[in-house]
């Protein structure tokens, strides 16, 4: 592949040009397909998305955009092959105009139009450009509707102020940046279809959510409401002030017998307030806070996402029974002068999953490099990997040619928003990889766990199949596949 540093970067702004996120993200992947295209970027020109293309080397020094501009970047290998993708993503866009074709009706613009169509709505999904998100949130609140907020890159300042609106409404803001809700058994956003059940989730994490609902699902229980409040609920800024109203909701709710709070480690004195409330509740909770001590007071606190579903699972009547898997027999990895290497490489659609294999090896004392792939400086005007495998699958391939890399680590989830098949690319790409290191000499062990249940609108079967015939080590959870490349790359230390 050429080098960064000898490609041709260059960008098109289309002024006061908006399209929806799904349009810009499908333009963004066309565009990545191209021959000779290997980064390409479709945004909003936000502050917020600028400062990110230009932290990924991806903003030419010349580009100053509005925000109600729309920017398209592309890195290619000369100067002809990125003018043919912007050329193409010009057509692009304006054949997303042509096809909206005459409308019969005409859709609802604002929250107050689409209130007139249906009076009885009680919720606004908000999926704007987030220098716009909150004056549409606002207008719902105000409306006294409850919103889920799938935009990211809203400032702090608006969070605090929109939630503290929403509390004094005692309607419910999920987010900024919420991905992942079930309410009343309505999935939103990336949501698995798990069997209704009595226990409540609270969490400011999404696949974080989903690998706790997972797990219960598999337990035999299930879930009353999944309540999404944004990672940043229980920062010292917002102080957890929507985690609390939803904990005041799940109390009143009699679907409701148990309430796990999933997150990652809040702010110490959110922390305090969170457990304390807990303890009151009146009902029995548990609180998942990645990387916290496992202790058993007056509240069970887990530090692993499967140590929470686990415990909450058991306040129920129920087990949570994860079968063993096989430990890998290999050897994997060698350094240059012939030794055993085991580097770890974990390669993750989900946050949040990323940061429970980050905690289990942590504990093990094992040094790995943990990537979050979901995360902005990876997505930026690019689909969502667990919406388009592609990107995920190029970086597991090039993982087969590191001398460095003897695991890897990989995660699969399934679920209501994520690519309609994405086990076929992971295998294709895990099978690749196992190739070249073995053409090299060396061992790769690859070892995965798939977040998702037998309702999910994927084949979990399936795809589990595909993991394993394509060589993977597939485990029951997250946690349990990153313990296992633990055990190796300690097995393979005794042994150098």
């Amino acid at each position: 592949m050429t080098p960064a540093a000898t490609q041709t970067l260059a960008a098109r702004v289309f002024p006061r040009l908006y399209r929806d996120s799904v349009t810009l993200m499908s333009l963004a992947a066309a565009l990545e397909r191209r021959d000779g295209v290997t980064r390409a970027g479709v945004v909003m020109g936000t502050p917020g998305n600028l400062a990110i293309l230009e932290r990924s080397a991806m903003l030419p020094p010349d580009v100053a955009p509005a925000p109600d501009d729309l920017v398209v970047v592309v890195r290619g290998v000369d100067e002809a092959t990125v003018a043919a993708a912007l050329e193409a993503a010009g057509a692009g866009l304006e054949a997303v105009e042509q096809d909206r074709g005459p409308r019969r009706e005409r859709l609802p613009q604002t929250v107050a139009e689409g209130l007139t169509v249906d009076p009885a709505l009680t919720l606004a999904v908000v999926s704007t450009a987030g220098a716009y998100a909150p004056v549409v949130v606002e207008q719902a609140l105000r409306s006294g509707l409850h919103v889920l907020c799938f935009s990211d890159n809203v400032a702090a300042a608006d969070e605090v102020r929109l939630k503290h609106l929403a509390a004094q409404r005692g309607l419910l803001l999920m987010g900024p940046d919420c991905g992942t809700a079930i309410l009343d058994g309505v999935p939103l956003g990336f949501a698995n279809a798990v069997r209704r059940g009595p226990v409540g989730i609270v969490a400011a994490s999404g696949t974080g959510a989903q690998e706790v609902a997972c797990l219960l699902h598999r337990a035999g229980t299930g879930v009353s409401q999944l309540v999404g409040v944004g990672g940043r609920d229980l920062s010292t800024a917002v102080g957890g002030t929507m985690t609390h109203l939803a904990l005041d909701l799940l109390d009143r709710d009699g679907a409701t017998e148990v309430v796990v709070v999933v997150s990652k480690p809040p702010a110490p004195e959110v922390a305090r307030r969170l457990l304390a409330r807990l303890a009151t509740l009146g009902k029995p909770a548990v609180a998942c806070l990645l990387g916290e001590d496992d202790t058993d007071g007056p509240v069970p606190v887990r530090g692993t996402l499967e140590g929470g579903a686990r415990a909450a699972a058991a306040l129920v009547g129920a087990v949570l029974d994860l079968e063993p898997v096989a430990f890998p027999d290999a050897t994997p990895g060698a350094t240059q002068d012939g030794t055993p290497a085991a580097g770890v490489l974990g390669l993750y659609t989900g946050g949040t999953l990323a940061a429970e294999a980050r905690v289990v090896l942590g504990r093990a004392g094992v040094p790995a490099q943990v990537l979050d792939l979901g995360d902005d400086a990876y997505t930026v005007g690019r689909p969502h990997p667990m919406i388009d495998p592609a990107s995920r699958a190029a970086l597991v391939v090039d993982a087969g040619g590191r001398p460095d890399v003897g695991v890897l680590l990989v995660d699969l989830v399934l679920g209501h928003g994520a690519a309609a098949d994405p086990a076929t690319p992971l295998a294709d790409a895990a099978a690749e990889a196992v190739r070249t290191a073995a053409s090299d000499g060396r061992e790769l062990v690859v070892l995965a766990s798939v977040c998702g249940t037998d309702d999910d609108p994927q084949d979990l079967a399936a795809a589990r199949r595909a993991l394993t015939r394509a060589g993977v080590v597939v485990h029951p959870s997250n946690a349990a596949a990153a313990r296992a490349a633990a055990a190796v790359t300690s097995r393979v230390r005794s042994t150098a």
